[in-house]
């Protein structure tokens, strides 16, 4: 890249110069747990969310969802949809349900990933973002699942500016983060830290949102105070 190239002035330029941002979620709840205070800053914005479709055994009960106070899949997805409409409606954005199975109902998600992959590409391409931010990919297998899928739309399709959000409960996890930049690193990408200056106080508001999902947790998400942080994935 060129020595003039900064990665993290380029990212700045975000909010003032692309209005159009999309934000790949994993699950219903992940892109305002991780992305609120973003969304919130920029009205409109797509929230396109992957593990939303209904399993055909709608009776079966996981952990999880007992855990969120359901007694099966069924009403588990209807209340998370009616949560996530809430959400959307406090930070102002809009949502995109691609449709596939939480790796909690589906017995070998990883074999959907060129199918996700491909669904993400054309949900992109109808969109037409300026800016794309995808999860970095932390712990759970959905979120590595869906940021792999973002990194090959990415290697397809470089026209937006492509960011990674730090995913939220789990970034606080010892040195999950560095691990994920050292497996980018060997994908020849490079996470360079992009500060968008996010005001994150109305963000507990959307949040809350997600009743359901912070039951389970048990609480809210201990770093949820913390800044939004973002890279900037750029050519190593």
């Amino acid at each position: 890249m060129p020595a003039s190239y900064s990665p993290a002035a380029a990212a700045r330029e975000i909010l003032p110069s692309m209005p159009r941002i999309v934000v790949v979620s994993p699950h219903l709840d992940d892109a305002v747990l991780s992305c609120g205070a973003l969304l919130g800053a920029r009205p409109g914005s797509t929230v396109v969310t992957v593990y939303t479709g209904m399993p055909d055994a709608a009776h079966v009960l996981t952990d999880w969802d007992r855990r969120c106070g359901f007694g099966s899949a069924a009403e588990a997805m209807r209340e998370r949809r009616r949560e996530d409409a809430r959400a959307m409606a406090l930070v102002r954005g809009r949502g995109r349900a691609l449709g596939f199975l939480d790796s909690q109902y589906a017995a070998c998600a990883d074999a959907c990933l060129p199918a996700l992959t491909a669904a993400l590409m054309r949900t992109l391409a109808e969109l037409r973002p300026d800016a794309v931010a995808i999860p970095l990919g932390l712990l759970h297998a959905d979120h590595v699942r869906v940021s792999d899928a973002g990194l090959m739309v990415r290697d397809a399709w470089r026209g937006p500016a492509w960011l990674a959000y730090e995913d939220v409960p789990y970034r606080c996890l010892p040195g999950i983060v560095q691990a994920r930049f050292a497996r980018l690193h060997g994908r020849g990408v490079i996470a360079a830290p992009a500060d968008l200056a996010l005001d994150t106080r109305a963000k507990p508001r959307a949040v809350a949102a997600y009743a359901s999902q912070l039951k389970g947790l048990q609480r809210a998400p201990a770093d949820l105070g913390r800044e939004e942080r973002y890279w900037h994935l750029v050519d190593g």
